[in-house]
Order: C-alpha cells, then structure tokens, then sequence
C-alpha cells in the first residue's frame, strides 16, 4: 500500500485490530451462521476490525506507537465483544446516509462489538473513527435489514493482537456487487505483550 494513495469511491482504506488466530475458529462459526439466516454479507469482510477509516495508510511508527498505547491503556485485560451492533462509514462530502447509500460512499457494518479503549491516530490520517468497534463485519447492502431472530454471538475474548493498515475495495464486475469485496491486509504491527 503506498503512501497517499488517493482512495475512489469504491475502495476504503482503514486502520483494523486483527485478533490472534486462536479465535478464528469461533468468529468462522458465528460468520456462517448470520449467512446462514440471511446475511449474505456475513462473509464479505476479513476477520478483522475497522477502527478508523483513513486518508492515508499509517507508516510503521505510526502503527507502532498506537499498538504499544493500546496495550498500555488495554492492560492485562482481554479484548471482549459486548453486543451485535451496526455502524456505517461515510465518505467525506456527503450529507446524510440515504445520499451516501445512493452513490456507494456509505458502508454498513453489523457484527459483535469490541469493548477497547479509543486509539490516537495521527489528526491528518483519520476521516473517521469509531468508539465501539465491530468485529469482522458483515456487510448489509443498502436496504437489508438484520435477521430476526438474530443469530447469538459467541463469547469472543482474545488478548493477542494486531493492528495494521486494509486496503478494502468493492468487486465491479462478476460478482453482485453489494456483496463482493476485496481486501489487502498491510504488515501486522503485534501489540506488546507488556508496557
């Protein structure tokens, strides 16, 4: 990913926790079952969540620094999920959510949130930032509504971490294109097992 890489209407660059892998398993599971009950989105982000959405990719130091802050404020405590929530991302220059789900400059996330402490991004990095992350999300196209009955959320909790840079791009051609993605995962930046 280069550095001031302009991003177009269809492609998001974000700032993403990457649990460790031992979790995967259960988060794979829950993914499949919110597909299975309608969610055809449920598949279509990587097991990782967005934290911030960026103008620019954030440098090794940049990354390291939020990971070491992270652990300092994280502690000994482990990262928990709390509840299945939604949350959409705006592009700049847009004024509210039905003009964005118009023009494709609107995604919305729905999935088990994370209870973590807020990150400091560099001020001319970020676009958007979110308080309660959600969790390897599902996507929901414009006009879907969540499942009912929803599927339950396991029990995720996790204390090995990562954060780096994604790169995520809408599909358009081949596929439906409310659903399909693609994604690059920059180098991970470990979060310290002490500070």
């Amino acid at each position: 990913m280069e550095t001031g890489k302009l991003i177009d209407n269809e492609t998001w660059l974000f700032a993403v926790l990457v649990p460790h892998r031992d979790c995967l398993p259960a988060l794979e599971l829950y993914r499949k079952s919110l597909f299975s009950s309608g969610m055809d989105g449920g598949f279509s982000f990587p097991a990782a969540a967005p934290l911030a959405l960026l103008y620019r990719p954030l440098n090794k130091a940049e990354l390291k620094n939020a990971a070491t802050e992270l652990r300092r404020r994280q502690g000994e405590k482990h990262f928990v999920c709390i509840e299945q929530k939604e949350n959409s991302i705006f592009k700049a220059g847009h004024n509210n959510a039905a003009e964005q789900d118009n023009t494709g400059n609107t995604l919305r996330f729905f999935g088990p949130s994370l209870e973590l402490p807020c990150i400091y991004f560099p001020d001319d990095s970020v676009l958007q930032q979110w308080k309660i992350p959600i969790l390897a999300p599902a996507i929901l196209a414009p006009g879907d509504n969540t499942p009912n009955p929803l599927p339950q959320a396991p029990n995720f909790s996790f204390r090995a971490a990562a954060l780096a840079n994604l790169c995520f791009s809408r599909e358009l051609s081949g596929f439906d294109t409310a659903y399909s993605f693609s994604w690059e995962l920059g180098p991970l930046q470990w979060l310290p097992k002490r500070v």
